[in-house]
Parts: structure tokens; sequence; C-alpha cells
């Protein structure tokens, strides 16, 4: 079984985050200590703006910046330690179009999976963009772990 993350995945991100957050409330802390000698010396348009550009700083920050890091590591952290499950599965395609899973970009798979009444069932699992898609061949058939519908190894 090929295993898409590692721990040492997880200690990438989580010091990226780490230093992300860091660099965030340092920008903040300065702007703070502005805001507070502005508020001393009684300054009020510069206060005003001091502390709007601080909800500014914090909101662009952790939105574009820290956010879509933590849902990348909340996705390594439950790929490693969290409930995972094993289908043996055909390999049908893959989508062209990119899809948001949890805030985490992913290329979307589609597997045939045991057959009902109706016929064949496609089901869709995605790969995160992050890691090279395999080379899968239409009709094999492929072991895959998943979480979710998120592919964590295969065989």
């Amino acid at each position: 079984m090929h295993d898409l993350y590692s721990e040492q995945d997880l200690a990438l991100v989580s010091g990226q985050l780490k230093k992300r957050l860091t660099v965030l409330f340092a920008v903040c802390a300065v702007l703070l200590a502005g805001f507070i000698w502005s508020f001393i010396a009684r300054i009020e348009p510069l206060s005003i703006a001091l502390v709007m550009l601080i909800g500014v700083v914090l909101i662009f920050g952790l939105e574009m910046f820290c956010r879509p890091l933590h849902a990348y590591r909340k996705l390594v952290d439950t790929a490693l330690h969290g409930r995972s499950h094993e289908a043996l599965l055909t390999y049908d395609h893959l989508e062209e179009e990119l899809s948001m899973v949890d805030g985490v970009s992913c290329r979307s798979l589609i597997f045939l999976g045991d057959p009902d009444k109706h016929g064949t069932r496609d089901q869709l699992f995605y790969w995160d963009q992050q890691k090279q898609v395999p080379a899968f061949e239409a009709g094999r058939p492929v072991r895959l772990r998943y979480t979710g519908k998120m592919i964590i190894g295969y065989e």
C-alpha cells in the first residue's frame, strides 16, 4: 500500500502554519503598539485608522494565509490518525475540473463500484492536488484506502 501522507508531512505543514501565525501576530502587535501610542497621545483619527487596519490585517491574514494551510493540516492529520476504510474498486477516469473539499483543492477520480439493480455504480473519490496522480489504467482494479471521500493510500 502506497501511503500519500507521512508524519514528516504533518510536521512540515504544522511548521509552516506556525511561522505564518507568528508573522501575522507580530505585524498585529506592531499595529497595536501604534494604536496604544496614538490613544495615549489622543490622536483620534490615527487611533481609528489603526484599529481598522488591525482588523483588516487579521481577517485578511487569517483567511488568505492561515486558513488554507490549516485545512491542509487537518486533512493530513485525519489521514494519519483518523478512521480509514479500504475498498477494491475498478478505476474509470479522472475528472478534468478541480474541486474544493473542506478547503483543500482536489482532483476527482471516478471508480466503478459493485453493480446494483440499476447497473454499475460510479463512486467519486478525491485526490489531493498537491500529490501527483498515478497513471491508473481504466478498467483495472485498484485497492484504495480513504477517509471520507479523500484517498489517502492506494495499491
